[in-house]
C-alpha cells in the first residue's frame, strides 16, 4: 500500500462518530418496484468520447468524461464486454482518487450527486455502471469474483493511467467506496487489489448464503434421557429460512420482458428457480455463492476498512457487518464499525456524505491511524431520546461483560404452525421503513391479522432502571411437540424482541430470528439469539418476547404442525459502557477567532448576550422588549435553575412545589393600533402535558406565547410559571425553554458553535446543558460542524429547537416547530416531544397542523380572535372517541359489510370513507370484515378528527358582520 504527502483536508471536518439523518444520496436504499440498493438523483452527464482509456490530451479538470471500457466477459475469455464510466475531475489535478459502485438495479447516474460532491472536495471520482445493469453489457454475477471483481480491477487499471489521478510509486492514491450491492464489491476488491489505500463498505454482507438463508438462531441441547437433539442443519431445513420477500425483489431487478432469467447468469437463474420452488441448494449452489461472498477474500485485505452497518435491516443485519469485521481484524486490516439508526428497512443511510468524506480525509489523503473505537446509534422512542454512543473498542455482538438478565414471564403455550404455513404474520415488508410512523402504521394494520394461534408472548416485569441494548440478546427456550403429536417433525420457529411502553407495543429494529430445532419426542431446550439491533429501555418499559411458528419474510415450513412453548430462564440484554465523549469534536480551533477584529469580538459578544437574554431567540416587532431568561436575581447574583422554587408559596398562597408549570389569567394585549390580538386569555398547563395551542392565523397564538416568555408586557392580566410571575428578567425563566417565531444564529459558526457560545454565556456549569440529548433531537449530523449560513430553513428549525431544549427546562414552549421539517423528523419530534413530558417536563405547542397536534398533543387549547374558545384534552375537543374513520375503496360495499357485523352505527365519511361506531366489535374485526367483503382499507383512524372539531369551533365564533 501506498501513502502520499496530500493535503489533510479539503473542505470540511471529521465527524466520525456521527451518523444521522441523510445528507447524500450515495449508498440509499430505495425498495420501489425494484431492489435499489443505493440512490441518487439522476443527472445527465456528457456525451460519451470513444471507448478505452480517456487520454492525457482529453482530461480536463472539473469536468465529467463519459466512456465505456472494454472488459473480458469471464476470466480467460477472448470475448469483451463493455463497462459504461464516467470520470469526475478536480480543478485541481492530480489528486488522489475514488472508485464508486452503485446499489443493486442501479446505473453510473444514480451516484452523479455524491460524485460531484467529491468533485468538489478534491477527488477524482471514476463511476460506472456494473455489467448487467444499465448500458453495460454482460450478465449479472452478484459481485462474483469470476465477472464484478475482476471488471473493478480493471477500473483501477484506467485510474493507474490516468494522468489526473495522484501516483504513489507508479500506484494509484484511491478508495472504494459502496453500499449494499457496491459495498460488498468494494470489501472483495479491496481484498484483491493492493493498490487499494482504503474501503468504506455500507450495509452490505460477509456470506450472501447465510444471509439469504440464515444459519441457526437457536443452539439445541438435548434434554436429559433423550436421544439426541441436532441444530436442524439439513438442506431442507435450512433452505426455509430462505429470505424469500428479499429474494423476490432481488431477482426482479434483473430479469427483462422478454427473458425470464433476464440479465442474470444462467447460474444465478437457476439457483434463484430452484430456492423459490422449494429445492435444497445444491453443492454447486453454494460454491457460486461462495465466490458472490467476502467471506471468501477478506483474508487477504490490508487496507483501513469502515463498515456502515444499519440497525433497520431484515436483509443484511448487523451479524453481517459482524463477521466482516472478524475476518478483517484477524487479517491484520485497521476496521472501524459504526452502526447507525438506517438500513434496507429504515429509509437508506444517514449522514454517508460527510462521514464518508471524513474517512476519505482520513485515510486517503493522509494516512491516519483508524480510531481503535466503535459507534452506535440508540433510535428514538416515545421515553427516549435518540443518542449516538462512542466506546473505547468495537465489542461484537456480545457486548462487555455478562449484559442484563431480565426475568420474563408467561405460561407454557401451544402455537399451532398452520398447512402451507398459510395465512403467514406479518412483521415486516421488504424495503418497508419500520422506523417510520407510516411504516409502523401499515405493519400494525397488517400485524393486525396474525393468528394469536400461531404465536406465544413472554413478557418481563416493569423496568426499574434504564438500559442501554446494544448487541444480540439470548433468550431460553423449553420447545416440546404437543400432546397427540406422533411423530415431532422439524420446528421452524421465529422469535422476535420488541418494547411494551403503557398499552403500545413496538418491534425493535432488526427484524425476526429463524430458529431450527430437531426436535425429538421429549422437546428440546433452546438458545435463542435475537437479532443484533440497540435500544434504550426506560424504566416502566417491558421487554416483550414474541415466538412464531410463521413469518412473511420467509420461505417458512409447510407441514402443519403445533407446537408446546415456555420460557426458560431470563434474557441477556448485552450493554457496552460509553466512553467519555470529546464534546468539542469537530468544532472550529479556538484559535481562529484570536485573529479577529476587536469590533467583531464585540459584536459577536453583544449577539451572544442577546441570545442569553432571549432564549426564546425570535424574531422581534420593532420597540418589543427582547430580554428574557436572565440568569441573574435582583441583586446581580447569578440565579439558580430552581431559583423560582425557593420561595415558600406563590402569588396564590399555595406551595410552590404544586404550583402549575403555567398558570395564566385575564392576559390582554392591544397594540398601538388599538386592535386587540389577546383578549381576556386564561388557561393553566399542568406537569407532563404536551399542550396544543391551536387558531387560525391572526387568532393570538404567538402574542400570547411571547407575554408568557417575557418578550412583551401585557396590559392586563397576569402570567406564572411554577408560581412566580414571569416578566423581563424574572429568575423562573431560567426553567423555561422556549423558540418563537424563528431562530437567531451566528451564521459564520457552526451549529455546535453557536449553542456552546450560547450556553457559554448563560454562567451555568457545562454540564448542565447536556448538549448531546439536545444535539440528539437536532438530529443534524456532520452539519453540527458547519457554518450555520449554509443550514437550510429545517435544519435551521432543528437547531434551533435543540438550543431551546439545552439544560432540559422544566417548560419548554415550541411556536410552529415543524415549520421547515420533512415527515420523517416531523415524526421524531413527535416522539422525543411526548417523551420529554412523559418525564414529568411540560410541553407547550403552537402549531396549524392539526393532524400533527392531534398526534402528538395530550390537550389542547383553540383560540380564536384572541379569546380562548374551548380547552380540554385532546379526545375531549374532537369527541367521539370510540369511532372509527376508515378509508375504503367501496364506501356502498363498506356499510352493507358493517351492517352484516352488527356494529351500533355506520355512515358515509367523504370523500372515500366510513365513519363507524364499533360497539362491543374490536377494531381488528371491523377491519377483516371489510377484508373479507372484498373492501380494500386504505387508512384508519380512531375518532373524530380534531380538524372537525377546530373548524366547527371557529366557524363558530366568527364576528358578525
Amino acid at each position: 500500500m501506498r501513502r502520499a504527502n496530500l493535503p489533510s483536508r479539503v473542505g470540511g471536518t471529521s465527524t466520525r462518530g456521527v451518523l444521522r439523518k441523510p445528507l447524500a444520496a450515495l449508498l440509499m436504499l430505495t425498495a420501489a418496484a425494484t431492489l435499489t440498493l443505493t440512490a441518487g438523483a439522476t443527472a445527465a452527464l456528457a456525451a460519451n468520447p470513444p471507448r478505452g482509456n480517456p487520454s492525457a490530451s482529453t482530461a480536463s479538470a472539473g469536468q465529467v468524461r463519459s466512456f465505456f471500457v472494454p472488459v473480458p466477459e469471464s476470466p480467460g475469455s477472448t470475448t469483451t464486454i463493455k463497462l459504461d464510466v464516467d470520470l469526475y475531475t478536480p480543478a485541481t489535478t492530480p489528486a488522489p482518487a475514488v472508485l464508486l459502485a452503485h446499489g443493486f438495479g442501479q446505473t453510473k447516474t444514480d451516484l452523479a450527486p455524491e460524485a460531484k460532491k467529491l468533485q468538489a472536495a478534491g477527488y477524482v471520482v471514476l463511476a460506472y455502471t456494473a455489467r448487467g445493469f444499465g448500458q453495460s453489457g454482460g450478465s449479472i454475477g452478484l459481485d462474483s469474483l469470476d465477472g464484478e471483481v475482476p471488471d473493478a480491477r480493471a477500473l483501477v487499471d484506467v485510474l493507474a493511467s490516468e494522468p489526473t489521478v495522484h501516483k504513489q510509486n507508479g500506484d494509484p492514491v484511491l478508495g472504494a467506496v459502496g453500499g449494499s450491492y457496491g459495498g460488498a464489491l468494494a470489501l472483495m476488491l479491496g481484498a484483491t487489489d493492493p493498490r487499494i489505500d482504503t474501503v468504506v463498505a455500507a450495509i452490505t454482507w460477509n456470506d450472501l448464503a447465510q444471509a439469504l438463508m440464515p444459519g441457526s438462531a437457536g443452539t439445541v441441547t438435548a434434554p436429559a434421557g433423550s436421544a439426541s437433539a441436532g441444530s436442524g442443519s439439513s438442506g431442507q431445513a435450512l433452505l426455509r429460512d430462505f429470505k424469500s420477500g428479499w429474494g423476490s425483489r432481488l431477482f426482479a431487478a434483473g430479469i427483462t420482458p422478454t427473458d425470464p432469467c433476464g440479465r442474470f447468469t444462467p447460474a444465478f437463474c437457476a439457483l434463484y428457480q430452484n430456492l423459490i420452488s422449494g429445492a435444497q441448494p445444491s453443492t454447486a449452489d453454494r460454491a457460486l455463492l461462495a465466490r458472490s461472498s467476502p467471506s471468501t477474500v477478506l483474508s487477504g485485505m490490508h487496507a483501513p476498512t469502515l463498515l456502515l452497518q444499519g440497525l433497520q435491516d431484515n436483509l443484511f443485519g448487523l451479524d453481517q457487518a459482524n463477521a466482516n469485521e472478524q475476518q478483517l481484524a484477524k487479517a491484520g486490516a485497521p476496521v472501524q464499525v459504526q452502526w447507525f439508526n438506517g438500513g434496507h428497512d429504515g429509509g437508506g443511510i444517514a449522514g454517508t456524505d460527510t462521514i464518508i468524506q471524513s474517512w476519505l480525509a482520513d485515510h486517503v489523503k493522509t494516512n491516519l491511524p483508524v480510531p481503535s473505537t466503535f459507534t452506535y446509534a440508540v433510535p428514538p422512542s416515545a421515553t427516549a431520546f435518540g443518542q449516538t454512543i462512542t466506546t473505547p473498542g468495537y465489542p461484537g455482538l456480545d457486548g462487555v461483560g455478562a449484559g442484563q438478565q431480565i426475568a420474563l414471564a408467561g405460561p407454557e403455550a401451544t402455537i399451532i404452525n398452520p398447512p402451507g404455513g398459510q395465512p403467514a404474520s406479518v412483521t415486516g415488508l421488504p424495503g418497508l421503513d419500520t422506523s417510520s410512523v407510516a411504516g409502523r402504521a401499515a405493519i400494525g394494520l397488517l400485524g393486525a391479522a396474525n393468528s394469536p394461534a400461531e404465536q406465544a408472548q413472554f413478557v418481563s416485569a416493569a423496568l426499574t432502571d434504564p438500559i442501554v441494548l446494544a448487541g444480540a440478546a439470548t433468550a431460553h427456550l423449553r420447545v416440546t411437540p404437543a400432546p397427540g403429536t406422533t411423530t415431532p417433525t422439524d420446528a421452524l420457529l421465529y422469535a422476535q424482541l420488541s418494547v411494551s411502553t403503557g398499552d403500545s407495543m413496538r418491534a425493535l429494529p432488526g427484524g425476526v430470528a429463524p430458529i431450527r430445532v430437531t426436535l425429538p419426542t421429549a422437546g428440546a431446550n433452546v438458545t435463542v439469539t435475537l437479532p443484533a439491533t440497540a435500544w434504550s429501555f426506560t424504566p416502566g418499559d417491558r421487554v416483550t418476547l414474541t415466538i412464531r411458528t410463521t413469518d412473511s419474510q420467509f420461505e417458512g415450513a409447510t407441514n402443519p404442525a403445533a407446537y408446546l412453548v415456555a420460557v426458560d430462564g431470563p434474557i441477556s440484554l448485552p450493554t457496552v459502557a460509553a466512553a467519555a465523549t470529546a464534546q468539542n469534536a469537530g468544532l472550529p480551533p479556538i484559535g481562529v477567532l484570536i485573529g479577529i477584529a476587536a469590533t467583531l469580538l464585540a459584536g459577536i459578544v453583544l449577539i451572544v448576550i442577546a441570545l442569553v437574554r432571549s432564549r426564546c431567540v425570535p424574531q422581534v416587532a420593532d420597540g418589543a422588549p427582547t430580554t428574557t431568561d436572565t440568569l441573574t436575581d435582583s441583586t446581580g447574583v447569578n440565579a439558580s435553575p430552581q431559583a423560582a422554587a425557593d420561595t415558600a408559596v406563590d402569588l396564590e398562597g399555595r406551595d410552590v412545589r404544586e404550583a402549575p408549570p403555567l398558570e395564566i389569567r385575564g392576559l390582554t394585549k392591544r397594540f398601538r393600533s388599538g386592535f386587540i390580538a389577546v383578549d381576556d386569555v386564561s388557561f393553566t398547563v399542568e406537569r407532563g402535558q404536551v399542550l396544543g395551542l391551536l387558531g387560525e392565523n391572526g387568532a393570538g397564538k404567538t402574542t400570547t406565547l411571547r407575554m408568557v416568555a417575557g418578550l412583551v408586557r401585557p396590559d392586563a392580566g397576569t402570567a406564572t410559571s411554577f408560581g412566580a410571575s414571569i416578566g423581563p428578567s424574572a429568575p423562573v425563566l431560567s426553567r423555561i425553554g422556549c423558540f418563537i417565531e424563528g431562530p437567531g444564529f451566528l451564521p459564520h459558526l457552526s451549529g455546535r458553535r453557536n449553542l456552546e457560545l450560547y450556553w457559554a454565556a448563560t454562567g451555568r456549569p457545562r454540564r448542565d446543558a447536556r448538549f448531546e440529548e439536545a444535539l440528539a433531537v437536532a438530529d443534524l449530523g456532520g452539519a453540527l460542524a458547519k457554518p450555520v449560513r449554509g443550514y437550510s430553513q429545517g435544519m435551521r428549525q432543528r437547531l434551533a429547537i435543540a438550543q431551546a431544549m439545552l439544560g432540559m427546562p422544566d417548560l419548554l414552549i415550541l411556536d410552529e416547530p415543524t415549520n421547515g421539517l420533512d415527515p420523517p423528523q416531523i415524526t421524531a419530534l413527535r416522539g422525543v416531544l411526548r417523551g420529554y413530558a412523559e418525564g414529568g417536563r411540560t410541553v407547550i405547542v403552537s402549531s396549524h397542523l392539526l393532524g400533527e397536534v392531534e398526534l402528538t398533543c395530550t390537550h389542547v387549547v383553540v383560540m380564536s380572535h384572541g379569546r380562548v374558545v374551548a380547552t380540554g384534552e385532546v379526545g375531549d375537543i374532537a369527541g367521539d372517541a370510540n369511532e372509527l374513520v376508515i378509508g375504503v375503496t367501496n364506501i356502498e360495499t363498506a356499510l352493507t359489510a358493517m351492517l352484516a357485523l352488527g356494529v351500533d352505527r355506520a355512515e358515509a365519511h367523504e370523500p372515500q370513507g366510513i365513519r363507524v361506531a364499533p360497539g362491543v366489535h374490536r377494531v381488528d374485526e371491523v377491519i377483516v370484515a371489510l377484508v373479507e367483503a372484498g373492501v380494500g382499507v386504505t387508512d384508519m383512524q380512531r375518532g373524530r378528527h380534531l380538524e372537525e372539531a377546530f373548524l366547527s369551533l371557529i366557524g363558530a365564533t366568527e364576528p358578525s358582520a
